[in-house]
């Protein structure tokens, strides 16, 4: 095959075979090639490129030993991670953004879907801000506003956020703090704030120490008081708040912290009141559950992840911000391709090339609308509450959080252990367990559960091993979270005779 027999039209027997791929994938489970590190590592061990292109049939031969071996996220009984299943449309869609090859950094290279970009920012903007309609005449597509970004994720959204919160408070020069008064920086938030904001601090030259995470009360949610003590702590050794973090959605519980308190406070303190909303920001969609996030719309700076529950492909994440003006801190210029006098929104971004991810929101903005997410969120939402009902029904389980949204926090009981009261030594050993046990699951490959270790309250300070479901897929049936859950019975009979005799 001649190279340039690769750019013209693609071989229909490709685009077939690609189709037959993921058929048979969406028609399986991990069983089909189990979790085996070496023996995945001994599949992939050629460290030279081929001297010659292989032919396609040669190619397509090696492909079909690869998929098998991806993890099946749109199982229905796969509910261990925050990916969300893709609607069908997605797969045709996603030739287009790709095959297009647009990049939203500069206008000259994306130019009708550089306006795209904006106007769905415009509309995520109106979900959390609910400005009115003059409001986004005016700025959606202003030369010199910005009403949120486009990122590659919710780390890079957060770390935007924290490049902005140090510049407001001193430009991008870290001394003019000490020529304030200050003595160093830090930044708030609760002991489950995720780790990007580790990340962000650290990039931003003010290393992990200066990432205060706080005690939660027994809802899991940041704890007030524990807040005004580090404050207080904060004025007495001079040293400056860059932002509040309010974590709307926790990765471990679903959690959302007391938002409206949060604000009230930051707006006292004049501080940069930042709300990670990377999995919890679409309940705005909900009439039934958007209350839970009352008070994010003081919010200056809101993470978004659009391959959560917005539903969309991975890369796509978003920071809005309340004022239009506000990303003017962290503005960037090239003459080359960036101009001050240009409409590129890469001018705000920490990212320079990305895709046109936004052909995908859009999409699923018009095919879904508010009130498809609305369902599809209450829906979910419920599934959580009905796995949970299950959960405290069986002696064989124990409920660590009533679910909040749609991810709870769980874990199962060895049989000599069911009915009793847990010391610290047997929660010692029910921690054991229960990671054998989501090894065990994850290796059979039938079904999935996530795992963390975090300390609940009613056992104090001592960290426990919990299984997590994420209730995120909108195939998932009843049937599929009882069958789950016999698995995991099942093998938790197994392993309680391989550990406990």
């Amino acid at each position: 095959m001649k190279l340039t027999e690769l750019f013209a039209q693609p071989d229909p027997a490709f685009g077939q075979a690609m189709t037959d791929l993921l058929e048979t994938f969406h028609h399986s489970d991990d069983s089909q090639a189990p979790y085996q590190r070496d023996q995945f590592t001994h599949q992939l061990e050629q460290s030279g490129m081929p001297e010659a292109g292989l032919a396609m049939a040669d190619y397509l031969t090696r492909l079909a030993t690869l998929v098998p071996g991806a993890s099946h996220l749109t199982s229905p009984r796969y509910m261990g991670h925050m990916t969300a299943p893709l609607p069908a449309f997605t797969a045709e869609l996603s030739r287009l953004v790709v095959m297009l090859n647009q990049n939203p950094m500069k206008m000259e290279s994306s130019r009708l879907l550089s306006f795209l970009e904006r106007e769905v920012l415009a509309k995520l903007h109106r979900l959390v801000y609910r400005a009115d309609e003059p409001f986004y005449g005016t700025h959606m597509h202003a030369k010199d506003a910005a009403l949120g970004v486009m990122t590659s994720g919710g780390t890079i959204a957060n770390v935007t956020a924290l490049w902005l919160a140090r510049n407001r408070a001193c430009g991008d020069n870290l001394f003019a703090l000490y020529e304030q008064g200050y003595r160093g920086a830090v930044i708030l938030g609760s002991r489950l704030m995720h780790y990007s904001f580790d990340k962000g601090m650290d990039l931003l030259g003010l290393g992990a120490r200066s990432v205060w995470r706080l005690e939660t009360d027994q809802h899991n949610r940041l704890s007030l008081a524990a807040l005004e003590q580090a404050l207080a702590q904060c004025k007495e050794q001079k040293l400056k708040v860059l932002a509040l973090v309010g974590v709307a959605g926790s990765t471990d519980f679903g959690s959302i912290d007391p938002l409206p308190e949060l604000a009230a406070i930051a707006a006292r303190e004049q501080i940069h009141f930042h709300v990670d909303a990377a999995w919890g920001g679409p309940t705005l969609f909900s009439p039934r559950y958007q209350g839970l996030l009352a008070g994010i719309e003081h919010a200056d700076t809101v993470t978004l992840d659009g391959h959560k529950q917005l539903l969309v492909p991975l890369g796509t994440g978003m920071l809005l911000c309340r004022q239009p003006d506000l990303m003017m801190a962290v503005k960037r210029e090239a003459p080359y391709a960036i101009r001050a006098s240009s409409f590129d929104q890469g001018r705000f971004t920490l990212e320079g090339t990305r895709p046109a991810n936004a052909l995908y929101l859009d999409a699923a903005f018009q095919l879904f609308g508010q009130l498809g997410y609305a369902e599809l969120i209450e829906a979910n939402y419920d599934r959580a509450r009905l796995m949970a009902s299950l959960i405290e029904q069986d002696p064989a389980f124990e409920l660590m959080s009533a679910p909040v949204m749609n991810l709870l926090s769980y874990r199962c009981i060895p049989p000599h252990l069911q009915g009793k009261v847990l010391d610290e030594a047997a929660n010692e050993q029910v921690n054991a367990f229960n990671v054998a046990l989501q090894k065990a699951q994850r290796a059979e490959g039938h079904s999935f559960v996530s795992r963390t270790q975090r300390a609940v309250g009613r056992y104090g300070a001592q960290p426990l091993t919990l299984l997590r479901a994420v209730l995120l897929n909108p195939l998932i049936e009843e049937r599929h979270i009882r069958e789950l859950l016999a698995d995991q019975k099942r093998l938790g009979d197994e392993i309680a005779g391989q550990l406990f005799g």
